[in-house]
């Protein structure tokens, strides 16, 4: 009697899980396969900056984030994401801080459902003293409600 209990407790925990599956998938986890820092070229071009991360006073900072994803469609077939952004000096003052840099901008369909290459930027970095400074991006899905963090350091000289 118990078994035969057991079993119908089992097919219904089963159907009742199945039921709240629904054809809309959610983004619980984004993911970012990697990530570098770039520097804005003479062509006005980002550049990418080699291992340790090190720019001078005045140029602008680009920490760029590398296939991020996947991220919601919703029903028009659009993905919707956003960018939020803090620096920190390096006495841990926060120098920058910016949430939801993207706005309607992130907003848009893409491919496989993936970013290929956001990115935040620190820009009029003449007045910084030199010193190793924390990059934090956070990119997050505004549909599907996942979202990762990627911080970097870089150097001031």
């Amino acid at each position: 009697m118990e078994t035969k209990t057991l079993k119908i407790f089992s097919i219904a925990l089963i159907s009742v899980a199945l039921m709240s599956c629904t054809g809309n998938s959610t983004s619980l986890l984004i993911s970012v396969k990697d990530y570098t820092f770039a520097r804005t070229g003479q062509d006005g071009q980002m550049e990418q900056v080699g291992d340790p991360a090190l720019f001078m006073r005045g140029e602008d900072v680009h920490l760029v984030l590398l296939d991020v994803g996947p991220f919601k469609k919703d029903d028009s077939g659009l993905n919707w994401f956003d960018i939020d952004m803090e620096v920190t000096d390096p006495d841990g003052n926060i120098i920058f801080s910016k949430a939801g840099m993207l706005g309607e901008a992130g907003h848009l369909a893409l491919e496989n459902n993936r970013a290929e290459s956001p990115y935040g930027s620190l820009t009029n970095t003449i007045d910084l003293e030199p010193g190793k400074y924390k990059f934090m991006l956070t990119i997050y899905d505004r549909l599907g409600k996942g979202k990762s963090s990627q911080i970097a350091y870089f150097t001031l000289e």
